[in-house]
């Protein structure tokens, strides 16, 4: 009982008011929007997005290289070091699904091993994002599943509160709802909000990596470089800037 003398309270603490939920699935992008993506560079993502849709850089791929992660957020608000909600998400994954998991940063153990991603992965699972840790590095990299979080933790912890999915949860700073893009590689973790998906993939340069210096334009680096100097100038000069003599 509780100390009021009612009967809201389990023996060693109170059970929450407010109940577990799960939200319906989320509308399905369309697979040559998912394509767009997968060619994309992320920066290029984070510029049209901004800095409140980039994951903070504490989240990192877990090992490297990496396969690139495109998918829709399927959402996790799990309670800090038990992760009883993120298999009761495992068993709900469907094609071209992230798991996107709000731990709020905890440390102390992982959200799952590499054992319980293979049967998600045959029904389409395609990544994880956890603001948190993860283990069984060497078995993830074997699997080719990328996963992005805060570090690896071999400890497997208790199984007992329930959570919830496919609502809304914070994850590396950023709120993900469900359906939201998400798209990772070595550069970091970014959402695209489903509603902007559409608009995102029109900005998007087609891109392809450049491995030396010869690969680059460097008469239109040249002019850039120019433009910039002259901007900071400007700045430097609007707001009353002093130069020491030389």
């Amino acid at each position: 009982m509780s100390r009021d003398g009612g009967d809201d309270a389990a023996p060693f603490g109170h059970v929450p008011l407010v109940p577990p939920r799960i939200g319906r699935p989320a509308p399905r992008l369309p697979r040559d929007v998912l394509d767009r993506f997968r060619e994309a560079f992320v920066p290029d993502v984070s510029d049209a997005v901004g800095a409140l849709y980039t994951l903070d850089a504490g989240i990192r791929p877990l090992y490297e290289p990496t396969p690139r992660l495109v998918g829709q957020a399927l959402t996790v608000k799990s309670p800090p070091g038990d992760n009883l909600t993120v298999h009761g998400a495992l068993g709900q994954a469907d094609e071209n699904d992230v798991l996107v998991i709000d731990w709020r940063g905890y440390v102390g153990g992982c959200a799952t091993g590499a054992g319980s991603l293979v049967d998600p992965i045959d029904r389409g699972l395609v990544g994880a994002v956890v603001d948190g840790c993860w283990r069984d590095v060497v078995e993830l990299r074997g699997l080719g599943f990328p996963v992005f979080g805060r570090g690896v933790s071999a400890f497997s912890p208790p199984k007992e509160r329930i959570g919830e999915i496919n609502i809304p949860v914070a994850c590396g700073g950023v709120v993900v709802c469900p359906g939201d893009l998400v798209v990772g590689d070595v550069e970091g973790v970014v959402i695209v909000p489903a509603a902007y998906v559409a608009r995102v993939a029109e900005r998007l340069r087609d891109y392809r990596p450049r491995s030396s210096s010869d690969d680059w334009d460097g008469a239109a680096l040249r002019e850039t470089a120019s433009a910039r100097r002259a901007y900071f100038e400007q700045a430097f000069t609007s707001q009353g800037g002093v130069r020491d003599a030389p």
